[in-house]
């Protein structure tokens, strides 16, 4: 994922980045190789994308550099990367070399009884970084932390004495430029699962049934002028969400149901470009948490979308989680995710939201609807 800031952060020390990765993802990661990509290293160089993946199981190490290249990192033009292991020391046969000979050049751990006696994880290290190598990007640093917290010891894979115990990451400079623009940091990637879960069953089981009776009230008669009038639904309910006024729960089924229609859907999803993004992102989130499956898809595309633009890919991920699990054959959500996999930058899907809104307008006025 990327975030964009209105300001600079510096960060020159071993320290500083890892301490800037849980802001970078949106999350703390734990058990995790994370990868941050560095662009002008002839100027001024720069972080680009910052990638967290799970620690590969001990089979799967060969090649796993690979197959990084293959996923979003292939489209990032990165000439170098920053590579980070989160994650506590193995133990007992964990120590063991983890090649079985399926790679042509098993790296070489030094070990005292079997063991590896620096950080954990260097065979990964050495697969990923030779990898990395052979597509032309330079490994600029490689660390390993236990857990990223305040008084957490770090060390550095190339050089032992390269080490030292960290600051408290809620203090760093990033977390606080990333206060002051409003993005939230969570402990876990877990939390921000919660944050997009069901409110509680029953609140569902309440909203399924009005969704009930008022979708067979809605749907008496044919009303050419619905879809505008949904519209307008929608932009009046983001408005007074963005003024802190509030909205009965009759308001918000019935946006929710405004926005399961698909033409209204795309030409909301401009919402995400202006002003009105934050109002209409807290909206999306209040529907996210209250919709029965049925109804969840569309207004979840939304709110991923919306954190997809706004460079929080970790929240658009989780709640693409939640439209894969609600319905898997989800057109928008497919799109999306395959989107996020392939690295496609936010102002690349900003383009498409412009040309979802304009194609879905021009068709409601041939259809005399707008």
């Amino acid at each position: 994922m990327t975030t964009r800031l209105n300001t600079t952060i510096s960060l020159t020390e071993p320290a500083d980045v890892l301490a800037a990765v849980p802001h970078m993802l949106g999350f703390h990661p734990m058990h995790s190789l994370v990868v941050l990509t560095l662009h002008d290293l002839a100027g001024t160089p720069q972080f680009g994308v910052t990638l967290r993946t799970d620690l590969p199981c001990r089979m799967r190490v060969c090649g796993f550099g690979e197959h990084l290249l293959a996923g979003p990192l292939g489209r990032q033009q990165a000439e170098a990367v920053v590579l980070v292991v989160v994650g506590e020391k193995p133990s007992g046969d964990a120590c063991r070399d983890v090649c079985d000979g399926s790679c042509q050049d098993p790296p070489t751990l030094s070990t005292v009884d079997g063991c590896d006696t620096g950080p954990p994880h260097a065979d990964l290290i050495d697969v990923v970084s030779d990898a990395f190598h052979r597509a032309g990007i330079v490994t600029a640093h490689a660390l390993w932390v236990p857990e990223i917290r305040a008084g957490a010891e770090w060390v550095c894979y190339a050089d032992p004495e390269c080490s030292g115990a960290m600051a408290d990451p809620h203090g760093s400079a990033m977390a606080a430029a990333m206060a002051a623009a409003g993005v939230v940091t969570f402990g876990s990637r877990e939390e921000l699962r919660t944050l997009v879960g069901p409110e509680s069953a029953e609140t569902v089981a309440r909203w399924s049934a009005k969704l009930d009776l008022l979708t067979e009230e809605l749907m008496e008669g044919y009303d050419p002028g619905k879809v505008a009038r949904d519209v307008r639904t929608v932009f009046a309910a983001i408005e007074r969400t963005g003024s802190g006024a509030a909205l009965t729960e009759d308001d918000l089924l019935r946006v929710l149901l405004a926005v399961a229609d698909t033409r209204v859907r795309d030409i909301v999803l401009g919402t995400a470009l202006g002003d009105t993004a934050r109002a209409a992102e807290e909206l999306w989130l209040t529907l996210v948490r209250k919709a029965p499956d049925p109804e969840l898809a569309e207004v979840a595309a939304l709110l991923a979308f919306s954190a997809y633009l706004r460079g929080d890919g970790a929240l658009a991920g989780v709640v693409l989680d939640r439209i894969e699990r609600a319905q898997p054959d989800h057109r928008l959500g497919l799109l999306l995710r395959q989107t996020i996999d392939a690295g496609i930058p936010p102002t690349e899907l900003a383009v498409i939201a412009r040309d979802a809104a304009d194609d879905a307008r021009i068709m409601l006025e041939e259809d005399g609807a707008w």
